[in-house]
């Protein structure tokens, strides 16, 4: 079943790149007729178009630098893979449409004249768009929310926690987004810090070459700063280096485990059942069995990857679950898949006294850019009210 279904993804992704291929060989035909060798045009095409799955499997087997070069390549082959197919299909809707209805004369589809205009037109919407995209995915803001909790949390009657999701830090969010990220952080002089997953891109070498590490250990909080597993994070042989070096960063990482903050709130940290690591004992503890022995009577936040597993939550009557994975789409149309396919995929929803938080995260994966969405900070004040 696996082997079909990327089967079927390559067969996919290989006949719509054939046919922006072609469209593309048609418009430079145009412009320059038989000025650029068929087989250069092609031979190069391709070697872009395999960029973004080449430099998934040479991870790892290669120098860093050349990592470096060809992740974002492949990233943004992915963003025009996806806006040109679309830009595409729709000039040949039209086209079509005009022929069927004869509301254009014949040959003037696709005279020279015409395939000038419509690439030039999906050229620019192209730049238009992946500009855009790489601006918004580099400009981050601040949601916030405010939610009443009815129990006693200690002495205090307000908690300011600011939560971070999905940074995919790795060749393509680099250092520098690290940098950013603690820098708008500190800002909001958070009390308690909470990253929800996703820390790094699926390889741990970048993460570590370019000591980011060092970087998160500058994030300020009263409270303490935690954080769990996504799916894109380590491997079960990897998992504790990265906890120890999270650990030397004052960050400490909750796998299926519950701590006490401050003697006022039950903080609890689940496993991502759809990471890589492949051993049976560092993943998809129930709930019920993570909070034996916690004291319930303390209000009860938690800390979830993936916002599907939110009934969950509500069956134990948790007051607050964070969450990210989503990205809430990223690029359009996937928005529109994302909304079909989580209760909630980005935002706050409530079902009787639990509440769930889905941020849209910081960073991106796989293309470097965002249209229809924004990358956030999320920052919760919880008041308790009993």
């Amino acid at each position: 079943m696996t082997f079909v279904f990327f089967a079927l993804v390559f067969v996919l992704y290989g006949g719509i790149n054939l046919y922006i291929g072609r469209r593309t060989w048609q418009w430079l035909q145009a412009i320059a007729p038989q000025r650029i060798p068929r087989w250069l045009f092609w031979l190069s095409f391709w070697l872009l178009a395999s960029t973004p799955f080449v430099s998934r499997f040479i991870a790892g087997r290669v120098p860093t630098s050349l990592m470096a070069l060809l992740t974002p390549i492949g990233g943004y082959w992915m963003s025009i893979f996806v806006y040109a197919g679309m830009l595409l299909g729709l000039v040949d809707l039209i086209r079509w449409l005009l022929r069927l209805t004869g509301s254009a004369p014949k040959g003037v589809a696709y005279s020279r004249r015409t395939l000038l205009a419509t690439g030039a037109t999906v050229i620019a919407l192209l730049v238009g768009l992946i500009g855009y995209g790489t601006w918004r995915a580099r400009t981050p803001v601040v949601a916030e929310y405010t939610i009443s909790v009815p129990k006693q949390a200690g002495p205090a009657r307000e908690l300011s926690i600011v939560v971070v999701s999905d940074t995919h830090l790795g060749y393509s969010n680099g250092v520098g987004r690290v940098q950013a990220m603690v820098a708008m952080v500190n800002q909001l002089k958070p009390d308690l810090v909470l990253i929800a997953g996703d820390i790094i891109d699926d390889d741990l070498q970048p993460f570590v070459d370019q000591a980011m590490a060092n970087e998160l250990s500058k994030l300020e909080s009263r409270l303490g700063n935690y954080a769990i597993m996504g799916n894109h994070d380590v491997r079960a042989d990897e998992l504790a280096r990265f906890r120890a070096d999270l650990a030397q960063a004052d960050i400490q990482m909750l796998v299926d485990e519950w701590v006490t903050v401050d003697n006022s709130l039950l903080l609890v940290g689940r496993d991502d059942i759809g990471g890589p690591r492949t051993t049976s004992d560092v993943i998809g503890m129930p709930l019920t069995e993570i909070l034996q022995g916690a004291d319930r009577s303390l209000p009860l936040l938690i800390m979830d990857h993936n916002p599907n597993r939110f009934d969950d939550s509500v069956a134990v009557e948790a007051d607050l679950q964070v969450s990210g994975h989503t990205h809430a789409g990223q690029l359009f149309p996937f928005t529109l898949i994302t909304g079909l396919s989580y209760e909630q995929q980005w935002g706050q929803l409530s079902k009787g006294s639990s509440n769930l938080v889905v941020s849209s995260g910081f960073g991106t994966w796989g293309p470097p850019i965002r249209v229809g969405t924004v990358p956030e900070v999320v920052q919760i004040k919880l008041r308790f009210e009993p």
